[in-house]
């Protein structure tokens, strides 16, 4: 009986994933025996998650990259983790603290960077509150219930173009269904402009990694 929920599960992850349909609540969390076994009917399932996590790894490596991604579920805890190849301790943390962010603010972790890009905030007082002001924590959110968070780390980022964020706004999509758009880029106030396109200091807020 647990293979076979674990198949189905699988199948509803699969049959999603590329059609550009909305997920159903039904479609992404655990049930029959599973679900009475955590108490819990809005846990997101296995499949989902690795579904998520797979579509972002499997999109960084077919542009010659490595990323770090993290799914954890609206307690906080850990459903899925991946690492691909070359990446660090730095990156694959940086991934579940961007997911933690998410789960601690129930919005995108951008929002925490652009609220210290804009002074709204300072980054010592987001660390203090427990949160990270970097972009790549995005809400999972399916028919308005809130199941958790995905977080990616480890990308350098091309603002507009790929980020760790559009990498797990393109799983996101791709998985569940139709985003809400991503919050905009702001401007970083505190990079340092060397002339020679690179290098300086890690400005705060830095949207990579």
């Amino acid at each position: 009986m647990k293979i076979h929920i674990v198949l189905l599960a699988a199948a509803a992850a699969t049959a999603l994933a590329g059609t550009g349909m909305a997920a159903s609540l039904s479609d992404v969390v655990q049930k029959g025996t599973a679900a009475q076994k955590v108490m819990e009917k809005n846990q997101i399932n296995f499949a989902t998650a690795k579904a998520l996590g797979e579509h972002c790894l499997n999109e960084a490596a077919a542009k010659g990259m490595g990323v770090s991604v993290v799914i954890i579920d609206q307690f906080g805890v850990i459903t899925y983790y991946g690492r691909g190849d070359g990446q660090g301790k730095t990156n694959t943390e940086s991934a579940l603290w961007k997911a933690k962010t998410v789960l601690n603010t129930r919005a995108p972790s951008k929002a925490q960077m652009n609220a210290v890009r804009t002074g709204a905030v300072s980054e010592s007082r987001v660390i203090w509150q427990g949160n990270f002001a970097n972009a790549g924590g995005l809400p999972i959110v399916v028919d308005g219930q809130f199941l958790g968070a995905i977080g990616v780390g480890g990308m350098a980022a091309q603002p507009g173009v790929w980020s760790d964020e559009i990498c797990g706004y393109n799983a996101l999509t791709a998985v569940l269904g139709p985003q809400p758009k991503l919050l905009p880029d702001m401007p970083n106030p505190y990079a340092i402009s060397t002339g020679g396109g690179g290098g300086g200091a890690r400005p705060a807020g830095a949207p990579n990694n």
